[in-house]
């Protein structure tokens, strides 16, 4: 049996889009940042960032949900605008968008696990 093709990637996002989490705005959302990675030539290469629509993450308030890996850094009420910023300045350089981050590892450390 032959493995699967798989591409490296820098780092993962996911949205959800089950019907649950915002469904009048995430599958439009997740259209965006496909579109959007694309554009920026972030789809392929050495700093291909990968991305998941999920059914459910687990957490079906505050959508639309987004969370990006290795990070564990994740976000609530996205819009499209807040994607951009997202793209820009997590998934390129690193930096999360602190006001939108409701989980990442460092506010569970300082114990505030809902920032």
């Amino acid at each position: 049996m032959r493995s699967p093709a798989f591409k490296p990637f820098k780092k993962h996002i996911l949205i959800c889009t089950g019907s649950k989490c915002a469904p009048e705005k995430s599958p439009q959302l997740y259209q965006l940042l496909k579109a959007r990675l694309k554009e920026l030539g972030l789809d392929e290469g050495a700093d291909r960032i990968q991305r998941s629509q999920c059914q459910c993450l687990g957490v079906c308030e505050g959508g639309p949900i987004a969370a990006v890996y290795p990070d564990f850094v994740w976000y609530h009420h996205v819009t499209p605008e807040l994607l951009e910023r997202i793209i820009r300045e997590h998934l390129t350089k690193g930096k999360p968008v602190i006001e939108n981050v409701f989980y990442a590892p460092l506010t569970e450390a300082a114990g505030n696990k809902n920032c």
